[in-house]
């Protein structure tokens, strides 16, 4: 019998188990997939990694997040994370930057002044923004190498005595003192479980009596091809905030060359298994979208993608995600939601699921991110 058993071995998943054998536990890491694969959410060469968010609590996760990759990279001994800094920009949204401006002040070193559209163009001349723009800074942004942050995860989870089983789908969950996960090699038994299924969490979550407003998005990630070779490598990340949905890039890491800009948001599909049958209008539209975004505020890149790729988003309401234990089954807990934007927080993320199956309580894990404030939607 195992101490605990984590089902997904994406990036919240192997963080989690990292973090439960780190404290000697007997761990075993369960994933319905070969590992690797690109059908979940964990997957690609980078993520955005970034302390800019309006809200408070994310930006005290973030500060510690961003100590706890350096700790990995150390211990895995590769390089994860490549420092750019990022430019976040509204037209619209100012409360939000303001917000924004407030949180990285209060943890990251030194002043963040609030620039115009002029000053944008003055440091960035390959951007161009509406004279209504204005932006900050966030210092402490950066890249991180996905593929290779989950598999670091995974290296030193299996050096510290962890166990992964891949190619391994959970059928049903038997709660109790002991916990048994059947699956389609067999079952395996422990004193705890936590479920980190990403766009899969609802069936298993369900199964297990807990009903909570999750819904799968297909999303398009888009690379833009430079205008006779101009260089855009120097470029810093950037977020551009509106009402409707945000759009973020960076100077990519997949493709030489080309820069990756997406809009954080796409299509619903009906499950994750359905990420590629959507609805064909509807991503059209988001796509224009964003080829007008593209060559207003890009000049000097081509306004048609030059490769478009899958990824899946499992959103929530709030877009905040959900971290919390099953409301009779405390030794069963759960990480979900994480909405497009829980990647850079997975250190963190690990530890705390970690530590409330453990029975604890962790420090950074405030009502936002519980379960609860969907109380009227949810039955937990």
């Amino acid at each position: 019998m195992y101490d605990y058993i984590v089902i997904g071995a994406g990036v919240m998943g192997s963080s989690t188990a990292y973090a439960l054998a780190k404290e000697g536990k007997k761990v075993l890491l369960l994933e319905q997939f070969p590992i690797p694969h690109t059908r979940g959410s964990s997957h690609g060469a980078s993520r955005i990694t970034r302390t800019a968010y309006p809200e408070e609590f994310n930006g005290s996760i973030m500060a510690v997040a961003n100590s706890m990759w350096k700790d990995l990279e150390k211990e895995a001994k590769t390089t994860l994370f490549k420092h750019t800094g990022l430019l976040c920009t509204t037209s619209t949204l100012h409360k939000e930057l303001v917000d924004t401006q407030k949180t990285l002040q209060r943890y990251n070193t030194g002043p963040v002044p609030i620039i115009d559209s002029a000053e944008i163009s003055k440091r960035y001349p390959l951007m161009s923004y509406p004279k209504e723009e204005k932006a900050c800074f966030d210092f402490s942004a950066g890249i991180l190498y996905a593929d290779k942050c989950v598999m670091a995860f995974q290296k030193v989870f299996q050096k510290r005595g962890g166990e992964v089983i891949d190619m391994c789908k959970v059928q049903h969950v038997t709660p109790g003192d002991v916990v048994t996960v059947h699956t389609d090699r067999g079952s395996f038994q422990a004193k705890g479980l936590v479920i980190t299924c990403g766009a899969w969490s609802s069936e298993i979550l369900s199964d297990l009596g807990i009903s909570l407003p999750l819904q799968v998005m297909a999303i398009q990630v888009c690379y833009w091809k430079a205008r006779n070779g101009v260089d855009h490598s120097s470029l810093p990340l950037f977020i551009s905030l509106d009402e409707i949905s945000d759009i973020y890039g960076m100077p990519t890491s997949e493709y030489d060359g080309l820069m990756k800009i997406c809009l954080h948001y796409g299509v619903l599909c009906a499950g994750p298994d359905m990420r590629d049958n959507t609805d064909s209008k509807a991503e059209a539209k988001n796509l224009k979208m964003l080829t007008e975004f593209v060559a207003s505020t890009f000049p000097y890149l081509v306004p048609e993608p030059a490769i478009k790729e899958r990824c899946m988003y499992t959103v929530t309401p709030d877009n905040q995600f959900i971290v919390d234990h099953h409301p009779i089954h405390r030794n069963i807990v759960f990480g979900a939601g994480f909405s497009g934007h829980g990647f850079k927080m997975a250190p963190v993320i690990g530890n705390m699921l970690a530590e409330l199956v453990q029975g604890g309580k962790p420090e950074l894990l405030v009502d936002e991110l519980r379960a609860s404030r969907f109380d009227k939607k949810s039955k937990l």
